[in-house]
């Protein structure tokens, strides 16, 4: 016999991982389906029962009881109390659910892009990036906790609206009023799954040109001298018209067939009522029985209006857990290894065998480049740009894995490592040093973050940076301003060496370190880098030649090959590539 398997609708697996993580908030959610349902149950049933109940005893054809009016009048009030106490809680509760959903979704996501290599990054813009992290997150939440407590509240008040109809119906022996009533409401099914289909359609195409605005915002926002340098004002602008064109285009679409289902539904409602009063007064029914009866069937179309915005917003977080799951389903090129092995801090010799490198299939950056650099070897990287001098430096700390060959410190493949444990044993000096917007002491402390006050100046007079520090009103608090802007380019350099001093890795790369720098400031860092490089296994990427006199051996590359290797007098001597590299910056 053939096991039976409940097949999952889709969209429900879509957006299951998600609802899982109500796990931290599942009493409160409670809560919301709790509420709801006596909301909804009072909204669908309640009412309409009170009023065919309570209307023929307050305006029979003799006055009521004194008790009576009394318990009458006092209920109306009381059910309103507890439907408005019902709704407040509903909704706060859902409102608390939401926000914690949400941190959880946001640090799903933006945990999943900490994990992923840098190759991941230059295919994807930025600012589609900050769109998926904000936008389509909060699109997600919202169907899981608002929604889904509509998803309870609208379908009880619906099915009590039903019940009520069906009771009084009934008890007024109007068997066709149910007919009529069950008839018109498969009606407003339709055109809730067309605009459906028209809601998810329009909101994949304005998150995906949502992304691409703030694309064009974080660019020039971060390239505020440049706009201004080349007077890129109006292209800027152009650019900003034509991205919030495309959006305003595609939110105008969504928020056409969004806002017109609830008037269709209206419409259909209104309609449906006017028959009924029409009925109403073709089987002369009297008042105390029709309204009961017309404000059940009322009530059965507010949840389905509902439930039609429900359901839009429903397919939008479709469209949103579609953009996300593109991340979360990105697999990371640079994997971490099952059985880590430790790193030995006192074994840094670096073996590249026969290593081959491509960003692109089929394009190699990087052709079998085999050498050994022992332990303490200060190796100076040099060749004309595009060479393979920066990739050769970023595959040493698993920024990428090679395409073939492997990499070895100490005789083990780097892949053996946790990268964790890899990188807490390498520093990097670069030529574009980044700073947080935080305090110098800070940003110093980001080589090692257990730092005291004492071991972040220590590291900063390694560097020469405490001199210039102390002329700041602050000192090592001074705030360095978004990217270092209050810091000159010498500045930035020195707070970069600081951290690797603080760091104290064995293991040192210098990539460009004082290429942008002005003679002065060069001065003062080539000074900190002799003190930096001292004890360690370093790589130094450089154009300019005066870098590279701290180096014991030169590696000298072209299109991807290493094609010599060897001390100063032996490279000029043997290889004319070398020769004239050096040539052209101190004969000419």
């Amino acid at each position: 016999m053939k096991k039976f398997k409940m097949k999952i609708p889709e969209v429900v697996r879509a957006f299951l991982p998600y609802f899982m993580m109500l796990g931290p908030v599942k009493w409160q959610f409670v809560g919301v389906i709790v509420f709801g349902t006596i909301n909804g149950a009072l909204n669908g049933l309640g009412i309409p029962i009170l009023l065919f109940k309570g209307l023929p005893k307050v305006f029979s054809d003799k006055p009521p009881a004194g008790y009576i009016l009394a318990a009458v009048v006092i209920v109306f009030p009381l059910i309103a109390l507890v439907r408005g106490m019902t709704a407040f809680f509903k909704d706060y509760l859902s409102a608390l659910c939401g926000i914690r959903v949400l941190i959880s979704i946001r640090l799903h996501l933006y945990r999943k892009v900490q994990s992923l290599p840098l190759g991941f990054f230059s295919g994807m813009r930025v600012g589609d990036l900050m769109s998926r992290l904000m936008a389509d997150t909060s699109a997600v939440q919202t169907v899981v906790t608002n929604s889904t407590g509509d998803l309870i509240n609208q379908p009880v008040q619906f099915v009590g609206a039903i019940v009520a109809l069906i009771y009084i119906s009934f008890q007024r022996r109007e068997v066709v009023f149910i007919l009529f009533a069950l008839a018109i409401v498969p009606l407003c099914t339709f055109p809730i799954r067309y605009f459906g289909k028209k809601v998810k359609e329009k909101s994949r195409r304005l998150q995906a040109g949502a992304g691409r605005l703030s694309t064009v915002i974080n660019e020039n926002l971060g390239a505020a001298r440049e706009v201004r340098a080349f007077n890129l004002q109006e292209m800027e602008e152009q650019k900003f018209v034509d991205r919030m064109k495309v959006i305003a285009k595609f939110n105008l679409k969504k928020t056409k067939y969004s806002k017109m289902l609830p008037q269709l539904i209206e419409l259909v409602a209104a309609v449906s009522v006017a028959i009924g009063v029409w009925y109403a007064a073709k089987v002369q029914l009297k008042v105390d029985d029709m309204i009961p009866l017309l404000v059940a069937l009322y009530m059965t179309y507010g949840p389905i209006k509902k439930l039609g915005t429900v359901h839009n917003a429903i397919r939008q977080g479709e469209a949103s857990v579609e953009r996300i799951e593109q991340i979360m389903a990105t697999d990371d090129a640079v994997p971490e290894t099952e059985h880590p092995v430790p790193f030995d801090p006192r074994h840094t010799m670096i073996e590249f065998d026969q290593v081959t490198f491509e960003y692109d299939p089929g394009v190699p950056v990087l052709r079998d480049v085999s050498i050994q650099i022992p332990s303490g070897t200060v190796a100076a990287l040099v060749g004309p740009s595009g060479a393979g001098k920066s990739t050769f430096a970023n595959l040493i700390p698993r920024f990428y894995d090679v395409t073939g060959g492997a990499i070895r410190i100490g005789g083990i493949d780097l892949r053996d490592f946790s990268k964790t444990d890899l990188r807490n044993h390498i520093s990097i000096v670069s030529q574009d040093t980044f700073l947080f917007n935080d305090t110098i002491r800070n940003n110093i402390r980001l080589g090692r973050m257990d730092a005291t006050d004492d071991e972040v100046e220590i590291a900063a007079e390694h560097a020469f940076a405490h001199e210039f520090i102390q002329t700041f009103d602050n000192g090592y608090d001074t705030l360095v301003g978004e990217r270092g802007t209050r810091l000159s380019g010498g500045q930035k350099q020195r707070i970069a060496i600081a951290r690797a001093f603080l760091r104290n890795a064995p293991i040192l790369i210098l990539d460009e370190a004082t290429s942008a720098l002005d003679s002065e400031s060069e001065e003062k860092v080539q000074k900190a880098l002799v003190e930096l490089v001292k004890g360690r296994t370093v790589f130094i990427i450089a154009h300019r030649f005066s870098t590279i006199k701290l180096a014991s051996r030169i590696l000298v590359f072209e299109q991807g090959i290493l094609r010599g290797a060897g001390t100063h007098s032996e490279l000029y001597a043997s290889d004319a590539l070398y020769k004239s590299l050096y040539d052209r910056q101190f004969i000419e």
